[in-house]
Parts: C-alpha cells; structure tokens; sequence
C-alpha cells in the first residue's frame, strides 16, 4: 500500500470527485476545505492487494479514484463469494466504520486503484458553523446507505432463486431494468458472476450456453442482450 503524494494532484482529485454522489450538490470549490474537515489521505493498491481485511476495525470510508475493487467473502472451507463491486466515485466502508464493527468480509483491488480514504466520524459530525455544505454531505450519505440496502436487497432475491438458471435470469432482469435497455455489460467476468451468484462456474456457463441455444439471451465475455 503506497501513499500517493497529494502535491500536483489537488486538481485532478476534485475532478474525479464532481461525479461523486458524496459531494452531489457542493460547489466544485468547497470541495477542497470538505476534504480537509474529513481528514482525507489517498492511497494506492496493486490488483487483487487487500484494502480492509476481514475481522479489521476502521474509522475510515473509502471513495474509489481509480480503478474498480470488490467486497469478498470466504466460507470456513475457503470458499470465496463475491458480494459486490465497487467501481470509479463510489464509496465503500463507511457502515461499518460508523457502527465500530469488525468487518466480516474482505475488500480487496479487483484492478490496480487509487483510494481516497475519509473519517467517517467527520461526516456525521458537523463543524462547528454548521455549514450547509456539510449538511449536503449528510443527506448525500443517507442517499448512498439507502442504495446500498437496494443493492443488497437484489442480492438476496437472486440467491433465494432455487435454481442456477433462475438465478441467472433474475440478474440479468435486474440490470436490464436498472440500464434501462435489453443490451447492457455486466461488472463481471464469468468467474465473477459465478462468485455473485454462488454458483459453479462450469454450470453456470453450461446455462448461458442453454438460454443462448433457446434465444432468449445473447452475450459475449460481459456483454448481453435479452429478449
């Protein structure tokens, strides 16, 4: 884990966190004394190297500069599971952090990524002045833990499906809906998407390779088409 020196890399961070939906509403300019009152580092991650292990304590959340990472969990057998991705300008962290919980999964860098990493505490503390910025970034929080439920909430009806292939169609469902077209990529590889939906990979591939046969699907590596 290497900290990046921040010199010469100001404006290229605020530029990265316009697209934020942390700092939605705040004037590009406040973002700076933002980051400051929430005792910002930035760091950087090789792929597949650990950002928060699991059983860890943290008063950090983390916003993803570059590069994409992945919530991991492993079985008592070692069976690894992956419960979701984080990609560019979305944050991770920050639930745990604010409950002083150990962290019962893995974060690790899917790609080689550059993190911005934050006090949680700050957040939910205001500064003294009580300025609206910060108010802003109260309400943009709330927004984030509202999605992530949603997110989770999806996870949870594609594994309550009973079989590989219902599985699989209830995902594909989903992100049809969320790009809103029957043509989108999906934020996996075929390993990946095993992984996400607790399959095995062979049968899951087995699957997709039916469902195309059948012509209700088209894909390749991460890209589909429904019909």
């Amino acid at each position: 884990m290497l900290e990046i020196p921040q010199k010469g890399k100001m404006e290229e961070l605020i530029n990265n966190l316009e697209e934020c939906i942390l700092f939605k509403n705040i004037e590009n300019s406040q973002i700076l004394p933002l980051l400051n009152c929430l005792e910002y580092k930035i760091k950087e991650y090789k792929k597949n190297q650990l950002v928060f292990q699991n059983g860890c304590k943290t008063n950090k959340g983390g916003i993803v500069l570059n590069g994409a990472l992945q919530i991991v969990q492993y079985d008592y057998f070692g069976n690894r599971s992956i419960l979701s991705r984080i990609e560019e300008n979305q944050l991770f962290g920050i639930s745990y952090s604010l409950c002083n919980l150990a962290l019962p999964i893995c974060i690790e860098a899917s790609t080689d990524s550059v993190i911005l990493f934050i006090n949680a505490d700050k957040i939910t503390t205001p500064c003294k002045k009580l300025c609206q910025n910060h108010i802003v970034l109260m309400n943009n929080l709330l927004n984030i833990l509202a999605r992530k439920n949603v997110n989770l909430n999806q996870k949870i009806e594609c594994l309550s499906k009973r079989t590989t292939r219902e599985k699989i169609l209830n995902y594909l469902t989903q992100k049809s809906i969320e790009n809103n077209s029957k043509t989108f990529n999906i934020p996996h590889d075929r390993q990946g998407l095993a992984d996400y939906l607790c399959v095995e990979r062979s049968a899951m591939s087995a699957e997709i390779t039916k469902l195309q046969k059948e012509g209700l699907i088209k894909t390749r590596k991460n890209y589909f088409e429904i019909y």
